[in-house]
């Protein structure tokens, strides 16, 4: 679209344009209130009257249609008194000509006047619409009634082809025309482009052409489309068009209304779902470039000029938002600088309060400085009666405090003032953000019962507006906290089927489709892993590094642990702290930030590892470090997995009363909050402990102790066998083998033995890290 067709001297667009669709619905609308009027006899019923009705509206919503669509929609709508009679106009004005089209739209008038008491008002959505048919067919000229004609006979015989005409007919016409052609002057001696260009006036003057005949839209269709698309991508993108379908509808919209610039935003939102960068931004420029123009062709020079800078500094904000989304972290900067300043300038404090949440992001000037924004961006907020910042002020507060290492008590109560806020004013998608927000945090804290009723409550909450269920980012994070709950509970079949009901509701063209992505890949992974088959692990941690680069890299170093590869595997962990220790502000956002709990993750692998390879001591001070990191940040779940593998360095230098002293501790928060293989892995640590706790007890003591100990083993290798971790269940198997033959227990010991022998042919083992595991 050329920049010279913006501006003042621009074309205007097409509001209202009289079309063989829009004719074929006034003929309906026509048909209908005339039989209606009638008192003597009834033709509806309320059922049909209200079907009718229900029809016409999504009509003059939708664009035009061919004319066999048309009859499509209104089967089974119409009674057969109502189609005859639309059938029969239709057919009117397809054979009689000009003539009844003109007079068709002088009775319509006449059909509006009080006089006739007819049941269509002026001021009716209907009235409106026959009054703008009425204006618009009264500004055309003669050839163009000529040309809406012959369009009407193209679009009424894509139905109802006219019949072939015989030889005599064809003859008979081929002598009046040549006797026709006689009696007029010759066109041969008009210049070539003077009678292209007449013949254009004649069929395409003002727009009237061949390219609106199907799939117009009106201004105000154009708008209400614009509206609807926007309001679903914001609540329920699933429910808008795809984003292939939706741009070329844009692109229809903006070859009939090229002045709507709220059609180039809309395209720039339909970018910005499939990340989409160099059209995004070329869409945000057209967008407050053209708005300019457009919204300032009329009122004085003062509104004009107010208008032009509420633009600027709107446009640098959005400018902002589009280089962060894009992870442009220096142009993001500095537009949000120069939107800070236009704002300034013109004292436009509502935009100060954007700027200011967005700035918040940026951590520029450290801790203190991003607590100081956002504690004045809630109170500015809550001064400008601007809920919705307000409550996402609470929420960035509860976050950021959350990282800090602040009481969980005092960060729930951020959230119940968020809550009251979303609530009185019926923010329905930031109650769904508060509840991932908490889902997230009590993950973090270790309680995985409560991040589950958290997310649950997301997918429960009634977020319905205008028909239209809110399905945002918090609705697919809830489902993939979900999804990972079950895969810790061992229930697989149970967590692919969330994830398929995810990719249902987010496809893979969403702008969310990274998250249920990432899941999917932790789930194939963790399935793998305990399994024991690495090839599909691995092919699982290749395809996590595309949309989440840290869950892939730590991935990387269970798999490399796993497999005996643990010299590659201590450099990976190694290189990840050293990351971790160096991380700076200079990125983008703090969601990319290493956190407490993902330091807490690594160390415990690196302890792990070192455990396995039989530097027990080794890992003592990073299991310290841990455990001292987690009680700090209130990571009740980590500081118990690292109070585990204590205990497991005091078993390996010959302290099992102190490791059996140190489970007891942490076994309570292990069994209630923990996942089914943690579970099952310090049950069989325990019964570790109490076996090696035994060397100083009289026999009969010792046997009781086992006895216990046989039976724990049961249950250890029922946990392990639902998880499917094939290799813990050998080893499980093998030391209840063991202590049956302390026992004497000749039967028990040879069913486990055979048993054992079963799963070593199925799933021998390839690494000694394995055997040592915990």
């Amino acid at each position: 679209m050329d920049a010279i067709s913006v501006g003042v001297f621009a074309k205007k667009p097409l509001k209202e344009v009289v079309t063989p669709h829009k004719l074929s619905v006034l003929s309906l609308i026509y048909d209908y209130s005339v039989m209606k009027s009638k008192s003597d006899e009834k033709y509806f019923t309320q059922k049909q009257m209200r079907n009718f009705m229900t029809c016409v509206l999504k009509l003059l919503q939708s664009p035009d249609v061919p004319l066999q669509k048309l009859l499509n929609n209104l089967k089974g709508t119409l009674s057969p008194s109502l189609q005859e009679a639309f059938s029969n106009r239709l057919k009117e004005f397809y054979s009689d000509g000009v003539s009844p089209i003109m007079d068709f739209f002088q009775t319509l008038s006449e059909l509006l006047s009080t006089d006739r008491g007819t049941v269509i008002s002026k001021t009716s959505f209907l009235g409106m619409f026959i009054r703008r048919m009425i204006l618009a067919f009264e500004k055309l000229s003669f050839s163009q009634v000529i040309s809406l004609y012959g369009r009407f006979k193209l679009y009424y015989e894509a139905v109802y082809p006219p019949a072939a005409p015989t030889d005599e007919e064809n003859g008979e016409l081929s002598k009046s025309i040549a006797k026709l052609s006689m009696s007029l002057p010759s066109f041969q001696n008009l210049p070539k482009s003077n009678l292209t260009k007449n013949l254009e006036d004649l069929s395409l003057s003002e727009g009237y052409g061949k390219e609106i005949t199907e799939g117009f839209y009106s201004q105000k269709q154009a708008e209400l489309f614009i509206t609807q698309q926007v309001f679903l991508l914001q609540h329920n993108e699933n429910e808008a068009m795809p984003p292939d379908k939706l741009q070329d509808k844009i692109s229809e919209i903006l070859k009939i209304n090229p002045d709507l610039t709220e059609a180039h935003f809309l395209s720039y939102l339909n970018n910005l779902r499939v990340k989409e960068y160099c059209t995004a931004i070329h869409n945000h420029y057209h967008y407050f470039d053209r708005h300019k123009f457009t919204s300032t062709d009329s009122g004085n020079s003062s509104n004009k000029s107010k208008d032009e800078d509420i633009g600027r500094r709107y446009a640098a904000l959005n400018l902002a938002s589009l280089h962060f989304r894009f992870g442009h972290r220096k142009e993001s900067l500095a537009a949000l600088q120069e939107a800070i300043k236009l704002a300034q300038e013109s004292n436009d404090h509502v935009c100060l309060q954007h700027a200011l949440g967005w700035l918040y992001r940026f951590r520029l000037g450290g801790e203190r400085t991003a607590v100081n924004q956002i504690e004045r961006s809630t109170v500015n907020c809550d001064d400008l009666n601007l809920p919705y910042l307000t409550s996402l002020g609470f929420q960035a507060y509860a976050r950021h405090d959350a990282l800090s290492g602040v009481k969980p008590a005092s960060i729930f109560e951020h959230f119940v003032k968020s809550d009251s806020l979303s609530c009185k004013h019926s923010q329905l998608n930031f109650m769904c953000i508060s509840y991932a927000q908490k889902a997230a945090l009590w993950q973090m804290y270790g309680k995985r019962e409560m991040s589950s009723m958290c997310s649950q409550l997301i997918l429960h909450l009634d977020t319905s507006d205008c028909g239209i269920y809110h399905c945002g980012e918090p609705g697919c994070i809830a489902l993939c906290t979900l999804a990972k709950h079950h895969t810790h509970q061992g229930c697989y079949s149970a967590a692919y089927e969330v994830i398929n009901n995810i990719k249902k509701h987010y496809p893979a063209s969403s702008q969310y489709a990274h998250i249920w992505m990432a899941c999917e890949q932790e789930v194939n992974f963790t399935k793998a892993m305990l399994a024991g088959n690495w090839s599909l692990a691995e092919e699982s941690v290749d395809n996590m590094r595309a949309v989440c680069q840290h869950e892939a890299d730590i991935r990387r170093a269970v798999l490399l642990k796993e497999r005996g590869e643990t010299t590659v595997a201590l450099t990976l962990l190694h290189k990840l702290l050293k990351e971790d220790q160096e991380w700076g502000e200079e990125h983008l956002t703090d969601e990319l930030q290493f956190t407490t709990e993902y330091r807490c993750r690594l160390l415990l692998l690196l302890s792990e590892l070192l455990c396995q390879t039989g530097s027990a001591m080794v890992a003592i001070p990073h299991l310290l470090d841990c455990l001292t990191q987690a009680r700090r940040h209130h990571l009740e779940y980590l500081a118990a997995l690292a109070g585990v593998y204590l205990a497991y360095v005091q078993l390996h230098i010959l302290m099992p009363n102190q490791a059996l002293s140190l489970l007891d501790e942490h076994l309570k928060i292990i069994l209630v909050h923990g996942t089914v293989y943690d579970k099952a892995r310090v049950l069989y640590l325990y019964a570790k402990c109490q076996v090696a706790a035994t060397s100083k007890q009289t026999s009969k003591e010792k046997k009781s102790v086992l006895l216990s100990v046989a039976a724990m083993m049961t249950s250890v290798i029922d946990l392990f066998t639902k998880v499917e971790a094939h290799h813990r269940v050998k080893d499980a198997v093998y030391f209840q083998a063991r202590l049956y033959h302390d026992l004497g227990y000749k039967t028990e010991r040879n069913n486990c033995a055979r048993k054992f022998r079963q799963l070593d042919q199925q799933n021998p083992t390839l690494s000694q890290v394995l055997v040592n595991g915990v």
